[in-house]
Order: structure tokens, then C-alpha cells, then sequence
């Protein structure tokens, strides 16, 4: 029995339900690519500034001034839930596109009746102000959609009821009313709420539905604070010099390796069909689809996603802090070869962020964000850019080695208490921070800038603002 004390919240995810049989895939198709004009008229008339900020119960009035559901005999209630949907879609790019505007402001000024004023534009009125309205057309671009491969349907749309044991029977309403198509799932329960009807990329029927699950927090309340490293070739490094998932990045490579050597291989055979026509259209057909490469795709990054869940769960089993990266932004620097970039691109950053939120609902942990800038090139100990880092490993200035994720976790640990660095100040503040930093603790043991750069232990890329500094801080007499 679970104590009344214990504290509980839900989790909600989508379960993909497939179909066994349809009654009428003919009629689907239909409504299917029927229902993808209201979403297009959504995206084409609301997916820009007119709709910001607008309730998604009031876009299907707006939409039937350009077009009605009697116009491509589409039922009302699908044209209309398509609608709904299609607002309530706009409506979470637009939140999250707020997030990236909030962080422009708090960049721009220090100043709080300032940011307050910008901050009320950007819901009310984001074309309000010059600089505003600039940073919303860079941000908030217009959307589009070419979906016509779901129906989505509310509990008014369908039944459903139980068969067997594994098995329901889903009733979803059609063209003609009172006449229902009828669909056979492999399911161990009743579904409720609001579901979607999807073709995939195989030409299988699958039904999405929402499903919520209970999870019970321990009592106890977060009493330690760990700094997550997230890394390429171990998905994880504690502050506490723990690795998590230790061999993501040869599963990651294997990964890559195999798509690139398979892609490299239909483009043969695509040239092969191209310059010989009889075989052309036998090889088209039965050689190069997408069904086999699709599934296996989706094999493997499941089977990543499940090493790396497993392994945080094994580490993580009790309330902590958890403080990492924002590793949202785009990782700007040179140009790395192509082999780096095939592997960069595939690196599933997101989902070791998605792994550490749900890893922290299910023990009742904290999450915070913090600045990634420069945490690789700091020194853990000293807290300045006295060091280097080589490969996996930092070398302080002193000549000792640490292991370099382990130094990089240790740095954001720390950047979690600290109120000099916040989330969303620029890569460039940082640096000065830091070098400011360093010039004062080169001054507590007596040496100058120049005598770091001399020894090696400052990176010459940072002698002409370390030497400013230095003459602003400590002038020489």
C-alpha cells in the first residue's frame, strides 16, 4: 500500500497502437488527405504574426473565411478538430520560440523595468518595438505543413470496446453519419481522449493515443548536488567521477558507419538503374524503398535510447540535483571533417536531455540548466583559464593531469551557485569573466599575463583581452 504522505505526479506519453484490419482503408485514405487542407489553411493563415498568441478555440472561425468544410465535403467536427490540432501546434512553436526571445532580452539590458516592458510586448505585441520586432522575425518564421497522413479524433469521433484480452474494437466516425469504419487494435485497454489516426512511412495504420502513468516520489527531498557532463563518447560524466553509459559513442559510430556505407551504396545502385532502363524500374521498385531502412532506423535509436535510460537509472536512485548543460543553441566553431560531422549530426544530444528529465520525475530529482560556455577550458580547482585541455585529458598549469569530462562536470557543478554566469549571458561576457578571473589569481600568486602566456599556461588566443584586463585591474606603477 502506498502511504497517503507520499507524493505522487503523472507522467504523460503517447502509445502507438497498430492496426490488425480496417474496414474501409479506402475511405480513410480519403478523409486523410481531406483533412490535410484545414491544416495547411491553419499554418497558411495563423502560423505567422496574425495568429500570435491566439486561443486555439477561436482559429476555426477564422479559417472558414478562407474555405468551408462543405466546400471539400469534409465532415465539421473532423475539419474542425484538424484545426485544433493544427492552432495547438503553432501555439507550443510559438512558446518555444518565446524562450529563445526571453533570453535575447535578458542579454540585451540588465535593466528590469526594461525587460518587463519587453517582455509584455512580446505577448501582447512583439512588433511594438524596433529591436523586438527584429529579434521576432529572426526567431519566428512562418510555418508550413504538408501532413496529410492522420485524422485526428475527439471522444465524440469513436468507441471503443474490448474483444479479448490483447485485443479492442475502435469505431471512428466517416463520411456519412451514423455509419462508422470500423478498426481492429492490438490493446490491453479501453482508449479514452483524444487520438490520431496515422499512415506511417511503411503504409501501416497505427493509432497515437495519450496515456498517463502515476509515478510515486520518494518523501525525502533533493540533499546533494551533482554536476552531468554530456559527452560523445560516454553519454555521461558525474561530478562524482561516475561515467553513464559509458559505450554510447560505439554505438553511435556503428550507427553512423552503417547509414553512411548504406546511403553510399544506393546511390550505386540508383546510378546503375539510371544508366540501364530495363533493369531501371525492377530495381526502383524492389530495391531502393524506404520500409526496411525505416524500421531499422527506428530499432536503433531505440535500442540507444534504452542504453542510455537504463544506465541513469542504475546511477541515479535517489533525490539529487541535478545540474547540466543548455546545450539548445547550435555549437558554433571551425569546420571539422566530414566523418566528424556525420557523427556530430547523429549525436542524440536531445535525447540525453529528455533521459535526464525523465530520470529526475521518476526520483524526484531537481534539473537546472546552466551556461555551457568555457566549461571544457576551466580549471576545476582554480576556477580560471590557467590550463589546457588535450583530448580526454586537462592539464592544470601546475603539470597535474585530471580526466577532462570529470574537470568539465566539476565546472558545472559549480556554475550552478554561480550568480556572476546565468544561462543566458553571451559566450563572449563569459570569457571576460573569466579572464578578469584569471588576472586576479595570477596577481594573489604574483605573476603577470605575460608571464602565464611565457610558461604555457595561458592560450595565446586570450593574450590580447588578458593584457587588457590586466592594465585595467593592475596598472603598473
Amino acid at each position: 500500500m502506498v502511504s497517503k504522505k507520499q507524493q505522487k505526479t503523472e507522467y504523460i506519453y503517447t502509445q502507438v497502437i497498430p492496426v490488425v484490419s480496417c474496414s474501409d482503408e479506402t475511405q480513410v485514405n480519403k478523409i486523410m488527405y481531406l483533412c490535410g487542407t484545414p491544416r495547411a489553411l491553419s499554418y497558411n493563415k495563423l502560423g505567422s504574426l496574425q495568429g500570435w498568441g491566439l486561443d486555439w478555440k477561436k482559429a476555426d472561425p477564422i479559417v472558414r473565411t478562407i474555405l468551408k468544410p462543405t466546400d471539400i465535403r469534409l465532415p465539421a467536427k473532423l475539419w474542425e478538430w484538424s484545426v485544433n490540432d493544427a492552432m495547438k501546434t503553432i501555439s507550443a512553436q510559438q512558446e518555444a520560440v518565446k524562450t529563445f526571445l526571453i533570453r535575447d532580452i535578458y542579454r540585451k539590458t540588465k535593466d528590469e523595468i526594461e525587460r518587463k516592458r519587453l517582455t509584455d510586448l512580446l505577448n501582447i505585441n512583439p512588433t511594438g518595438d524596433n529591436w523586438l520586432h527584429r529579434q521576432f522575425r529572426k526567431q519566428y518564421l512562418k510555418g508550413h505543413t504538408f501532413v496529410r497522413n492522420q485524422i485526428v479524433y475527439q471522444g465524440a469521433g469513436y468507441s471503443c470496446k474490448r474483444l479479448t484480452r490483447s485485443s479492442v474494437q475502435l469505431e471512428v466516425a466517416g463520411f456519412v453519419k451514423g455509419k462508422r469504419i470500423t478498426l481492429k487494435l492490438r490493446c490491453r485497454h479501453v482508449i479514452k481522449g483524444q487520438i490520431r489516426l496515422i499512415r506511417n512511412d511503411q503504409g501501416s495504420l497505427e493509432v497515437h493515443c495519450i496515456r498517463i502513468k502515476t509515478l510515486v516520489l520518494p518523501q525525502s527531498k533533493p540533499t546533494q548536488k551533482i554536476g552531468i557532463d554530456k559527452g560523445y563518447t560516454e553519454g555521461f560524466y558525474t561530478s562524482e567521477g561516475i561515467k553513464i553509459a559509458e559505450k554510447l559513442g560505439q554505438l553511435m559510430t556503428a550507427k553512423t558507419n552503417r547509414i553512411t556505407r548504406t546511403n553510399r551504396n544506393r546511390y550505386r545502385l540508383f546510378a546503375h538503374a539510371q544508366s540501364n532502363p530495363g533493369k531501371g524500374a525492377n530495381i526502383l521498385k524492389n530495391n531502393l524503398g524506404h520500409k526496411v531502412k525505416s524500421r531499422l532506423l527506428v530499432r536503433e535509436k531505440a535500442t540507444i535510447q534504452n542504453f542510455i535510460r537504463r544506465d541513469l537509472r542504475r546511477t541515479i536512485t535517489t533525490p539529487v540535483d541535478i545540474i547540466c548543460e543548455d546545450l539548445t543553441q547550435p555549437i558554433k566553431g571551425k569546420q571539422q571533417a566530414k566523418h566528424i560531422n556525420r557523427k556530430l549530426n547523429q549525436w542524440m544530444k536531445g535525447e540525453l536531455q529528455a533521459s535526464i528529465d525523465l530520470i529526475a520525475l521518476e526520483t524526484g530529482s531537481t534539473v537546472s540548466v546552466v551556461n555551457p560556455a568555457y566549461t571544457s577550458q576551466v580549471d576545476s580547482l582554480t576556477g580560471t583559464l590557467l590550463g589546457r585541455r588535450s583530448g580526454d585529458r586537462f592539464i592544470r598549469y601546475t603539470g597535474d593531469v585530471i580526466q577532462a569530462d570529470l574537470n568539465a562536470a566539476v565546472n558545472i557543478r559549480v556554475r550552478g551557485t554561480d550568480n556572476n554566469i546565468t544561462r543566458y549571458m553571451k559566450s563572449g561576457d563569459v570569457e571576460s569573466e573569466l579572464l578578469t578571473r584569471t588576472v586576479r589569481y595570477l596577481a594573489s600568486i604574483s605573476s603577470s599575463v605575460t608571464d602565464a602566456l611565457n610558461l604555457g599556461w595561458l592560450l595565446p588566443k586570450f593574450k590580447a583581452k588578458a593584457l587588457k584586463l590586466e592594465t585595467q585591474y593592475h596598472p603598473q606603477g
